[in-house]
């Protein structure tokens, strides 16, 4: 595993300059962070092309006020603190890796191996990514000066690039070949792997809003009004017509830290594996009602919905 800073190095020779220089734009972009910069934010479905990027960095350059749509700004405004971190990250890469590690461990098995390649990248509106098994991107930006909330994001992805043995992957992708199915595994599933990553992340102390925002305690404390979007989302599975429109419009990240947080509190980190290695949800969810349950406290499920979760 190592730490790919080469793309921030690019954006860093692009915007450490009193004029925009064409050639550096054209080095970065073309580079295989700008590729990865520029299809995240396509996948996220913003408007973005090279061009109009070209147009968002200029500005910058015309007006030293100007905010670019991508954040690029916030580089050239922190740059000697952006060259102090890079500098930082390189000296003690493994160490930082070793740390991840150490927090990652503390939740899923030893044996699951986690060796992904980890990447930064400058621009867009997401904290970082994960390829499914395999490498990690950051979004440097977001970090720049908090090397702690950097540390944190790591291990948030590195849970998503966890290695599975390939029949568990092969299941998964089986089970959501079927409509009904994928809809459950698009609104509970995810719940699983956000709310488990960010029980990694932030630990069960909730302490810090998350750098890009998605955990805040202020979400936390709204809790009721995202259950009550989780379960209009689940009655339109459940009456075999799924509203995707409503599905993702579930905050995996607090439905999902609420849940894996009182699940590891009550029964450790064993019982949150059926999702980190066999996909299996349902156990999960059956879990947790019943800790609810028992605990006197409501699950934020409809109790119609527990009795279909849990029969």
């Amino acid at each position: 595993m190592r730490i790919i800073t080469e793309g921030v190095e690019l954006a860093i020779e692009l915007l450490d300059s009193t004029y925009f220089d064409e050639k550096k734009f054209k080095k970065y972009m073309n580079s295989k962070v700008g590729k990865i910069f520029l299809n995240h934010e396509i996948e996220l479905r913003r408007k973005i092309s090279p061009l109009i990027v070209e147009q968002e960095i200029k500005m910058i350059f015309d007006n030293p006020k100007y905010k670019d749509l991508y954040g690029f700004y916030i580089l050239k405004e922190n740059m000697e603190l952006a060259k102090k971190d890079l500098e930082y990250i390189k000296y003690n890469e493994e160490d930082i890796i070793s740390q991840v590690l150490e927090q990652i461990y503390r939740y899923i098995p030893k044996w699951v191996e986690i060796k992904p390649d980890i990447t930064l990248y400058v621009g867009g509106v997401d904290g970082g990514f994960a390829t499914f098994t395999k490498d990690v991107y950051i979004n440097y930006i977001k970090y720049i000066g908090n090397i702690e909330e950097f540390k944190k994001v790591l291990a948030h992805e590195f849970y998503h690039a966890r290695r599975v043995p390939i029949n568990k992957k092969i299941k998964l992708f089986f089970k959501m070949s079927f409509y009904i199915n994928r809809a459950k595994y698009d609104s509970l599933g995810r719940i699983f792997e956000e709310g488990i990553a960010c029980l990694i992340q932030h630990g069960v102390n909730f302490e810090t809003d998350d750098p890009v925002g998605t955990l805040t305690n202020r979400d936390i404390l709204l809790k009721k009004e995202h259950f009550e979007v989780l379960n209009d989302a689940l009655f339109s599975i459940k009456h075999n017509n799924p509203d995707y429109n409503l599905i993702y419009k579930i905050n995996v990240y607090v439905i999902g830290y609420i849940i894996s947080k009182i699940i590891y509190e009550d029964k450790g980190s064993i019982t949150l594996d059926e999702w980190t290695v066999n996909f299996n949800y349902e156990v999960l969810i059956q879990k947790y009602i019943e800790i609810c349950r028992e605990r006197g406290i409501a699950s934020g499920f409809d109790r119609e919905l527990e009795k279909w979760l849990t029969r």
